[in-house]
């Protein structure tokens, strides 16, 4: 009997020991689960579009076509080289292409630098809740933000001008910086663009 004793007792302590270190790692886990299905939840909600930048369809084909150029410079450099070293090129060819190559490295970074940060579309959910910015990758793709509504700067706390080319779009919680044009934009819904921005006049 003492023996079936010991034996229930080292079977209970193992099971306890078991649940211990399952229901921890449930615990752990059922945060990121959360955040997953709220990534979720915020793609498969419906959103109203607020506000279009028809030419940001020119800015994705001149990212696309700077990157292919600046690709082609840079594979046509190493040939170049090795036809230098091998002295069947001479000293103008080479630097002409190395100033190409550079010239068009620096170039892709500015007008990626730029593109990256322009504004093509901004949504609104049905709640009026979550804002979502759709702008272009370096690779010249959509790329989507979500943001709630109240860590949006209006206009009025951004500080520009509203007649300005360029606006900011601010958020509390993020030091990146977009930029959008209500110049050559087109606010489809005044309501709900007033709701993210604030008034315009």
């Amino acid at each position: 009997d003492a023996a079936r004793l010991r034996s229930v007792s080292r079977q209970c302590s193992l099971i306890s020991c078991v649940i211990r270190r399952i229901f921890p790692l449930r615990l752990q886990g059922a945060p990121a689960a959360v955040v997953r299905q709220k990534a979720v939840d915020e793609k498969t909600e419906e959103f109203k579009l607020v506000y279009r930048f028809p030419g940001i369809k020119y800015c994705r084909v001149l990212s696309r076509l700077k990157l292919l150029q600046t690709a082609t410079t840079m594979v046509m450099l190493p040939p170049i080289c090795y036809l230098y070293l091998q002295h069947q090129v001479s000293l103008n060819i080479f630097l002409y292409t190395t100033g190409i190559a550079v010239f068009a490295g620096a170039m892709l970074y500015g007008m990626s630098y730029f593109f990256r940060r322009i504004i093509g579309l901004i949504y609104l959910n049905e709640t009026g809740r979550t804002v979502k910015v759709a702008h272009l990758t370096f690779w010249g793709r959509r790329n989507d933000i979500y943001c709630p509504t109240e860590s949006v700067m209006t206009l009025d706390e951004v500080g520009d001008s509203k007649r300005e080319l360029l606006l900011q779009f601010k958020r509390y919680n993020s030091t990146d910086i977009l930029y959008f044009t209500i110049k050559f934009g087109q606010i489809v819904d005044r309501q709900k663009f007033s709701q993210i921005f604030g008034e315009l006049e």
